[in-house]
C-alpha cells in the first residue's frame, strides 16, 4: 500500500528523541506527517529543543483514573477533526490509546513502535486495535500475547530504542552548575502517574535518594524529576544536597559529562548504558531491555 500521508502521536519525552529522527526521514521521502502531542511539562521544551515541530492537542489529566480518562475523551474529541481533516492513510504511535481509538475508528492502520509490554494498560488499550506492532528483538513473540498480538502482526528489529537518537549528531548544551572537580551522579525518578506503577512503593524514590545524600556527599548530585508535584515534594526534601533543575534538560548531554546514572525508569538506563555510563536500575520491575544489557555487563540491578 502505498502511503503518502502519516499522522504520529508523541507522549512522552522518549518519544520525541525516537520519533524526531523518523519523522524527519519520512518528510525526506515526500510523505506528509502530522505529528500530535499532548501538554506535558517535559514534552513541549524538548521537542522545542529538538526542532521538532508539534500539534499540540489536550493532556494527560494527572495521577488519578478517572482525571486520565476524562482528559481523554476529552482529547479524542479535539483531535476527531484535525485527523479527519489532514486523512492519513497510517498512523504511529508507541502505545497511544487517542491515536488507537481514533485510527480504528477511522479505518485507518495504526502501527505501534513499542518495547514496553509491561505496560499493561497503555498496551490493552492501543495494541488490540493496532495492525502492526514494530518491536525490539530481545522482546519474545509470547510477551504480546496478551494484547492479542500475534506472530504474523509483528516485526522485530535488532536495536535498542535510543539507538534512533544516539546513531546521529547530538549538539544539544548543558545548562548545568556541576562541579567539574566533583564526580556526578544523575538519578531519573520514576514514571509516577503511569499506570504499572500502581501497587510499588511510594516511598522508594525517597529511600534511593536519601541513601545518595547520606554516601556521596563529595558528588554532584543530580535528580532529573517528571511532574511538578514530584519536582515540589522533590526539592522540598533534597533541595540541599542534590542539584534538581526546574527546567526540564537535555538529558543526552548530561549523560555525556555523568560518571554514575541511576534509572528508576527505563529508557534514560538503556541510554546511559549505550554511551557506557556505569548504569545502576532501580525500577520496580522486570524490563526485557534491562535483562538483556544485564546480560551484557552493562547495567547492574540495584
Amino acid at each position: 500500500m502505498a502511503v503518502g500521508r502519516v499522522w504520529v502521536d508523541v507522549l512522552t519525552p522518549k518519544q520525541v528523541l525516537f520519533f524526531k529522527s523518523v519523522v524527519d526521514l519520512v518528510r525526506k521521502k515526500g510523505i506528509a506527517v502530522l505529528a500530535t502531542s499532548r501538554h506535558y511539562r517535559e514534552v513541549e521544551p524538548l521537542a522545542k529543543m529538538h526542532g521538532f515541530d508539534l500539534t499540540y492537542v489536550g493532556e494527560r489529566g494527572g495521577k488519578e483514573r478517572d482525571l486520565q480518562l476524562k482528559a481523554s475523551l476529552e482529547r479524542q474529541q479535539n483531535l476527531l477533526p484535525l485527523v479527519e481533516s489532514f486523512a492519513p492513510e497510517v498512523s504511529v504511535s508507541v502505545a497511544s490509546a487517542d491515536c488507537a481509538r481514533i485510527s480504528f475508528g477511522l479505518g485507518i492502520r495504526h502501527v505501534a513502535v513499542n518495547d514496553s509490554p509491561h505496560s499493561l494498560v497503555a498496551g490493552k488499550l492501543s495494541l488490540p486495535l493496532s495492525y502492526h506492532l514494530l518491536t525490539p528483538w530481545i522482546i519474545p513473540y509470547s510477551a504480546w500475547g496478551v494484547f492479542g498480538m500475534t506472530r504474523k502482526n509483528i516485526t522485530r528489529y535488532r536495536a535498542v530504542d535510543p539507538a534512533a537518537w544516539l546513531k546521529r549528531p547530538h549538539h544539544a548544551n548543558l545548562d548545568l552548575a556541576l562541579d567539574r572537580n566533583r564526580k556526578t551522579i544523575v538519578v531519573r525518578l520514576e514514571e509516577s502517574y503511569a499506570p504499572y506503577m500502581r501497587g510499588t512503593s511510594e516511598s522508594w524514590g525517597d529511600t534511593v535518594l536519601g541513601r545518595l545524600a547520606e554516601d556521596f556527599k563529595d558528588c554532584n548530585l543530580v535528580a532529573l524529576c517528571r511532574y511538578e508535584d514530584q519536582l515540589e515534594s522533590i526539592k522540598e526534601k533534597y533541595g540541599e544536597t542534590f542539584i534538581i533543575p526546574d527546567e526540564v534538560i537535555d538529558g543526552t548531554a548530561l549523560l555525556k559529562v555523568s560518571d554514575v546514572f541511576v534509572g528508576m525508569g527505563g529508557t534514560m538506563s538503556v541510554e546511559a548504558a549505550l554511551q557506557g555510563v556505569p548504569t545502576i536500575s532501580a525500577f520496580q520491575g522486570d524490563l526485557y531491555t534491562e535483562r538483556y544489557l544485564t546480560s551484557k555487563g552493562l547495567l547492574a540491578r540495584g
